[in-house]
């Protein structure tokens, strides 16, 4: 909705105002928020993201111009990035430590799961008449008035089931006040964990990889289905819905099957080959429903990895660094977004005078091959790593003389033994 007032007061210039508003908080603030929810009581932050939302909100429908329209989303990207890094963080402090891949499946489900039902109920709310208030609301934001409302009342009652749980606050291991702590020290520290542990940065990579694939799907996808397809919005929006199945079946499945999956980091990267495949092999089809098809499989793999990439941070990073780690993913992840969805128009251009008819007959195509084969590339070199990282036992000389010595006495041994033997009678 508030693309669509952003669009409606400045056509393409006012999307791109938008989406820089929504991009630009977190790269001046993640990584200040990052360090607070090490600090402070991590419920505290969540409380006052949902609740300052909740306020924020409503202005959206009052907005008379494109400015207003941007301030209110950049403080309301603010507040995003203050509740969404804690809320992150606290979930290893909530469920046990066996609990954790089924938690975050529930919680992916419940963020990604609930888009389908929010697109319903702005079905519904669209057969109510414009909301004006006696002419206060805008003549342009009339019609999406009522929809900002109802979603400030879910923030603020988000916002009261967070505030009845006890204090949260990031446990220091080495005895430091976090009172007493450098703001620039703790980001420095965080940053310098992120590199040094390896395991971590694969993940934040591939992560930040494949929402920089996606990306191209958000711009590209509709074309791709209406032009590519030839399929009407109803195509579109089937495709997109498979998609959100194999998500949901993807969270499901690495809940129920965890227990198999010990090994987190190589479940995330067979995951993202598995997404970027099942993109690729889309790009390939000519039909509405063999692109559901492989978009079923894309979900699957994307909804699988992005559980099982969490999971990998909970069970890897020390409670006293999780506001940092999880801020700098998300700091990533949003400009990876950005980057992507600006890009993929120039992609787009780029391909179509890169002479590739021999392989597909228009650039859309391209474009989404381009995408998977980031996607697939970042979990193959994830399964890369790790296998170089199989050590095979290397034995010295002393063992391998003996057992050099032990072979040639076993083989000494069987022909005395058929030396001996009585011949048949």
């Amino acid at each position: 909705a508030t693309l669509a007032i952003a669009e409606n007061r400045g056509g393409e210039a006012g999307i791109v105002a938008a989406i820089v508003a929504r991009v630009l908080p977190g790269l001046l603030f993640g990584p200040i928020i990052g360090a607070l929810t090490d600090r402070v009581d991590r419920r505290k932050l969540i409380v006052i993201a949902d609740w300052g939302r909740g306020l924020f909100v409503p202005l959206l429908a009052f907005s008379p111009n494109l400015a207003a329209i941007v301030g209110i989303t950049f403080v309301m990207e603010i507040l995003s990035l203050a509740g969404q890094s804690p809320r992150a963080a606290v979930l290893p402090r909530l469920v046990k430590p066996s609990n954790l891949v089924a938690a975050n499946s529930l919680m992916m489900g419940a963020a990604y799961g609930t888009i389908p039902l929010g697109a319903a109920f702005n079905w519904i709310l669209s057969g109510f008449p414009p909301l004006s208030l006696g002419g206060l609301i805008p003549e342009l934001n009339q019609v999406v008035a009522l929809a900002f409302l109802v979603d400030a009342v879910t923030f603020f009652v988000s916002g009261a089931i967070i505030a009845s749980l006890p204090e949260i606050r990031a446990q220091n291991s080495d005895g430091k006040s976090a009172a007493d702590a450098s703001t620039w020290g703790d980001i420095r520290e965080g940053l310098a964990f992120v590199w040094r542990d390896k395991s971590v940065l694969r993940v934040i990579v591939g992560m930040t990889a494949a929402l920089f694939g996606g990306g191209f799907i958000i711009v590209i996808g509709k074309s791709f289905v209406e032009t590519s397809l030839n399929a009407d919005t109803s195509g579109f929006f089937a495709v997109v819905t498979l998609l959100g199945v194999g998500a949901g079946v993807g969270f499901w499945i690495v809940s129920v099957y965890e227990h198999l999956l010990k090994n987190r980091e190589a479940a995330f990267s067979v995951a993202m080959v598995l997404t970027g495949f099942g993109l690729g092999a889309a790009a390939f089809t000519d039909t509405v429903a063999g692109a559901g098809a492989w978009m079923l499989l894309m979900g699957f793999g994307a909804g699988a990895a992005y559980v099982m990439g969490l999971t990998h941070l909970h069970e890897t990073v020390e409670d006293e660094l999780r506001g940092r780690v999880f801020a700098t993913l998300f700091l990533l992840i949003r400009l990876g977004l950005f980057v992507s969805m600006s890009l993929a128009p120039v992609v787009r251009k780029s391909l179509e005078g890169a002479h590739l008819s021999w392989l597909f007959a228009d650039s859309t195509r391209s474009v989404l091959l381009f995408g998977a084969i980031m996607i697939a590339l970042t979990g193959v070199t994830g399964l890369r790593v790790l296998r170089s990282q199989i050590h095979w036992p290397r034995l010295d000389s002393e063992t391998r003389a003996m057992m050099a010595q032990a072979k040639e006495t076993s083989r000494q041994r069987g022909i005395q033994r058929s030396t001996h033997e009585d011949p048949p009678e």
